[in-house]
Parts: C-alpha cells; sequence; structure tokens
C-alpha cells in the first residue's frame, strides 16, 4: 500500500511539473520555432549519446569485476535495455532489469549484479553533483537550484557513506543483519544470508581505492559526453551556448529525475531544464522546444533499440524485471 501511495505521488508530482513547462506557453510561437529547427544535428547527438552508454559499459566492466570479467559490448545490452524499460514504465524499474538481464544473460548472481547497479547509479549522482558544485562557483545560481544542490548532496554523499561503511566492515554486516533476521521463518533465513554474502560480492569495488578514483573518472567522462550531445542538439535551435551552460543544464535535470516518477523521467526534467536554459537569456518559446526535442532525442532512439534487444533475445517485460524465475 505504502510502495501505491508512493508511484502515485510521484506520478502526481511528475504531472505538475510538466503542465508548469507548458504553462504561459505560446503554441502557435513553439510550433513556428520547432517548424525552423535544423534537425540534422540529431543524428550526431543519437551517436555520441550511444558512445555514452559504450562508456557506461566501460564502467559497469570495472563494477562487476568481483563477479566475473565481461566485455563492454556484453555488458551494453542490459544497459539499453534497462534505459527502455525506465523510459516506458514508471519507478524506475529499468534498473531492476538491468541486474536480473546481466544474471541471466551472463550466468550471475542477480543480487550481487543488483549490488553493482546501485553502486554505477551512486556514480551518476556524485559525477553530476560534482559538475553542478564546480559551475556553480562561477555561475551564481537560483536559490532553488542552490536548494536542489544541497538536497543532492546530502543524498548522493550520504548514500555513498553508507555503502562505504557496508563494504568496508563485510563482517559487522553480516552480524547485523543475522540479528535483523532472526524473527523470519527459519527457512528464510539460509536464503537472506545467502543474499547478503552475494550483495558484499557486488560492493567488494568500494574497498579498492584505485577503482573508486577510475569509476569516478569514467562517471565524469559518461556525463562530459552526454553534454556534449546536449550541446549538438541545442545547435538545431542555433542556441549557441557555452559547454559548461549544457553541462549545468544536464546536472539539474537529471539531479532532479532521481526520484522515481512519470516513464523517462518526463515532468520534472523538462521543467528544471527549461528553468536551467531560461537563465542564461534563451526565449522562452525557444527553451520550451530545445529540451522537448532534446528528452526525446534522449528516450526514443534508446527505446526502440532496447525494445530491439529483447524482442531478438525473445524476453517479455515481465521476464526482463525479474517476475518470472530465480532472484538469487
Amino acid at each position: 500500500m505504502f510502495k501505491r501511495k508512493t508511484s502515485w505521488l510521484g506520478i502526481g508530482l511528475a504531472l505538475v511539473f510538466l503542465v508548469l513547462f507548458l504553462y504561459r506557453v505560446d503554441f502557435r510561437q513553439l510550433l513556428q520555432v520547432l517548424g525552423q529547427a535544423n534537425y540534422v544535428y540529431i543524428v550526431p547527438a543519437i551517436m555520441v549519446y550511444f558512445f555514452g552508454v559504450w562508456l557506461r559499459a566501460v564502467r559497469w566492466r570495472l563494477l562487476l569485476q568481483s563477479l566475473g570479467n565481461f566485455p563492454p559490448h556484453r555488458l551494453m545490452p542490459p544497459i539499453v535495455v534497462g534505459f527502455a524499460i525506465n523510459n516506458i514504465l514508471p519507478a524506475r524499474v529499468g534498473l531492476i532489469a538491468r541486474a536480473y538481464l546481466v544474471g541471466a544473460w551472463e550466468g550471475i548472481s542477480k543480487i550481487g549484479s543488483g549490488a553493482t547497479v546501485a553502486v554505477d547509479q551512486l556514480f551518476d549522482g556524485l559525477a553530476l553533483l560534482f559538475f553542478l558544485e564546480v559551475i556553480a562557483i562561477a555561475v551564481p545560481l537560483p536559490p532553488w537550484a542552490r536548494a536542489l544542490a544541497l538536497v543532492a548532496a546530502i543524498v548522493f554523499i550520504g548514500f555513498f557513506v553508507l555503502l562505504l561503511i557496508v563494504a568496508l566492515s563485510p563482517r559487522l554486516t553480516v552480524q547485523l543483519a543475522g540479528k535483523l533476521t532472526r524473527r523470519l521463518p527459519e527457512r528464510w533465513q539460509p536464503r537472506v544470508a545467502d543474499g547478503i554474502n552475494m550483495a558484499l560480492n557486488g560492493l567488494a569495488p568500494l574497498q579498492r581505492p584505485d577503482k573508486l578514483a577510475i569509476a569516478f573518472s569514467l562517471s565524469l567522462l559518461v556525463w562530459a559526453t552526454e553534454a556534449a550531445m546536449y550541446y549538438i542538439v541545442s545547435l538545431s535551435f542555433g542556441l549557441h551556448q557555452p559547454y559548461y551552460v549544457m553541462l549545468l543544464l544536464m546536472s539539474i535535470a537529471n539531479i532532479a529525475i532521481t526520484p522515481p516518477s512519470l516513464p523517462g523521467g518526463i515532468g520534472p526534467f523538462e521543467f528544471f531544464g527549461k528553468q536551467t536554459i531560461l537563465l542564461f537569456g534563451v526565449s522562452e518559446g525557444v527553451a520550451t522546444a530545445y529540451v522537448a526535442v532534446l528528452h526525446a532525442t534522449v528516450l526514443l532512439p534508446v527505446t526502440l533499440v532496447g525494445l530491439a534487444l529483447l524482442a531478438a533475445r525473445r524476453t517479455s517485460l515481465a521476464q526482463a524485471i525479474g517476475w518470472s524465475g530465480d532472484q538469487r
């Protein structure tokens, strides 16, 4: 019941942001801007986006090394499918699909791979926070953006410290978990203990400072690449804004969609992305058109490719998110 209420709350907030995004928009001007845009830039933007996905696979390979050694080209399909499912289903269940599919397709622990996905997402958040804080040194941010940065810092740094403590104290973690699970039915306790050990195995990269440094560096490269994609799309509308503006837009918009809401982060991405680009003198109509086309360019190609990959593997959405089969 709580999960259902939380999901409805997220959907409701997303719809509010979508309404605010379109509020007071001159739709005649919007259509005119969309009609005059030069969409030739969309193709290279998509190519840059998928290069960023490959970089994500390189980072995930590093995080998965405690479970196995997998080349990036084998890790890209679960990532792309996970993005596709996130874009068509709410509550970010694509993250579950990503962990489940790499476990099923590569024959490794799904719980362990899920732990690496959690670490992977953590590095995304830390990278976005880094770009936001660095740019904020040179660019004065409005109160709402500073508040967003503060909340993001508390969440991402707090989550990082928590996972670090768990990873560096596996014996203590197992002991505490054992005390908490004693009230469970006896037949469940071995399965829970196995799951905890698998998760700790997936968190093993956090024990290595060198891997932490490499993973964070790759995360910065991942998001710098995505910002380049944002910049290329902006050329379709003749914005010619500096690259750091795209970094700021990317950081704020993607931090804003961290809480589960509508599929693909629709609503918060548009609203916060538009508010960011308006700070730099872009007109309302151009800002609205640009952010709408940008988000469509982020969502549609990867969704189509992800669904095609599922079809090629003869895997249903229910199977992809683990509604059937072993979860270990």
